[in-house]
């Protein structure tokens, strides 16, 4: 926790060397997942709602919007998250500036966001994208207010506090969002969605954090944090790219509505991603960088974190792809054709889960410039190939376009991932690469068999069921059969599982 100063200060504790007290990280891990949970769980259900009030052509122009205000509010955080949690030894000093600097700057890159939209609509040429894309720039303001107080729970593992803030923003502007639908604003339910839970978050932030920032900003502090913050800059811009190139290209050359059945199929694979291996991300990088002086033991914490993040996430990808049909037809006429991009995206997410925490795997080991190597090789090679097929399938129809998008991203996430792999785990952390994916083996075959789920049941008729119930029958079918397959072939699921069963007390001794 931080400490106040008898200046009035604050300094922050610095991190011990050594592993974490595992009673911590365990909590820290815990409350990650209920904030991810409740996040995606309630993201799911207004995602769902809002998809059955609105189109494709709605959500293409949110994304597109939101594209361009991601790419400011990168250039704003210059790293500094990764650094204030990353840092050995952290002063009041040091939590000022960064403060007083982000601040300031969020001011001046949201005007500069504003001033830019126009620029960003004509290479879109899409002419609505100038005022969705203004309204949003308050976002860039907001997380320049937002980045040193969550960055300090994330540094002392603090997951409670911050699950509790995402939760409330999630749930207020998911009802927001959906009365502003239900009521034909459009476009605009989408926009008020994320500028209230931006808002909401920011506030409940603000009292759940225990740091103030002093009155007094000393800016030679920030010169020690520059180092580190301006590799992990550079690797955020690389991440970056490479994660919205898809985006960008998608509205560039095919418009909003392909773009919006890319951005629904993809979300719906990324909130899973969310909520079972991003959620160890977030514990990733403080845990991790607790071992950055013992290679052995960073390496056995790291093969955990993946293993668990593997048999938590491939297997809910397969039962996502098996319910694709059902869960488009649910969503209505207007989504149709999105099933097979979204089967497409759940390959692509699958193949994601082995590379989520190799990120912050890199920065807690103080390696942030490979990582940012990597991040510009995937975006600038995500650039190129996004181009060429834009070129291709200008004559396509949107479904189409959305799945070649998708199948040339899964395509670029293996040879990407692969040199991640061997980079972070051979390399930078000295271990054996098959030793860190052969614990994850048994979640690959039962995410395998959950996914061919539906060529199995769907000659007993269920394709002919209700899509409502024909997403339960698929999805029950896909999670057994993976749930028993991982049961049967994994000993550290079953210790996992019988570890937190309650133990039988021994019956008392008949008098």
């Amino acid at each position: 926790m931080t400490n106040a100063s008898p200046s009035g200060t604050v300094e922050a504790a610095p991190v011990q060397s050594g592993p974490p007290p595992k009673s911590k990280v365990g909590s820290a891990i815990g409350w990650s997942y209920v904030l991810t949970a409740g996040r995606v769980g309630s993201s799911v259900v207004v995602t769902f709602l809002l998809a059955m009030l609105l189109g494709p052509d709605e959500f293409g122009i949110l994304a597109m919007a939101l594209v361009f205000v991601t790419i400011a509010q990168t250039i704003l955080q210059q790293g500094r998250v990764s650094a204030i949690v990353q840092r050995a030894k952290l002063t009041g000093a040091h939590l000022d500036a960064a403060f007083g600097v982000l601040a300031i700057a969020g001011f001046g890159v949201a005007a500069l966001a504003a001033a830019l939209s126009p620029v960003w609509s004509l290479i879109n040429r899409e002419p609505r994208l100038t005022v969705v894309c203004v309204a949003l720039a308050p976002l860039v303001v907001i997380q320049g207010l937002a980045i040193v107080p969550e960055a300090v729970l994330r540094r002392e593992l603090q997951f409670r506090a911050v699950a509790i803030r995402t939760l409330v923003a999630a749930l207020v502007s998911g009802v927001v969002g959906i009365a502003l639908a239900l009521a034909g604003a459009g476009i605009w339910a989408l926009v008020a969605q994320q500028l209230v839970n931006a808002l909401i978050g920011l506030v409940v932030l603000w009292v759940v954090c225990p740091w103030r920032p002093s009155r007094r900003i000393r800016f030679g502090a920030i010169r020690e944090l520059w180092t580190f913050s301006l590799h992990s800059a550079n690797a955020g811009l690389g991440v970056m790219l490479s994660n919205r190139a898809d985006l960008i290209f998608t509205g560039i050359f095919f418009g909003p509505i392909a773009t919006g059945i890319y951005r629904l199929a993809a979300r719906l694979p990324d909130m899973l991603v969310d909520v079972t291996v991003r959620s160890l991300q977030q514990v990733a990088l403080p845990s991790l960088s607790r071992l950055q002086n013992d290679r052995a033991a960073f390496a056995a914490h790291l093969t955990q974190l993946q293993h668990l993040g593997a048999i938590v996430g491939l297997p809910v990808l397969g039962v996502l792809a098996a319910t694709a049909g059902p869960l488009v037809g649910f969503l209505g006429p207007q989504w149709a054709g999105t099933e097979v991009p979204l089967q497409v995206l759940c390959l692509f997410g699958a193949v994601n889960v082995y590379g989520v925490l190799l990120g912050p795997a890199l920065q807690a080991i103080g390696q942030p410039g490979k990582l940012a190597a990597i991040s510009w090789t995937r975006g600038l090679l995500g650039v190129a190939t996004f181009a060429v097929l834009g070129t291709l399938f200008t004559s396509g129809n949107p479904a189409a376009q959305a799945t070649a998008i998708g199948i040339a991203g899964v395509g670029l996430q293996v040879v990407v991932n692969a040199v991640s792999i061997w980079v972070t785990v051979r390399r930078a952390a000295g271990a054996s690469v098959l030793r860190f994916l052969l614990p994850t083996l048994p979640a690959v075959v039962a995410a395998t068999a959950a996914a061919l789920v539906p060529y199995a049941v769907n000659r007993l008729g269920v394709d002919e069921l209700p899509p409502l119930a024909g997403v339960v029958v698929m999805g029950a079918v896909g999670g057994l059969t993976a749930a028993a397959i991982l049961w049967t072939t994994d000993r550290r699921v079953r210790a996992l599982v019988r570890k937190r069963l309650p133990r039988r007390r021994p019956l008392a001794p008949a008098q």
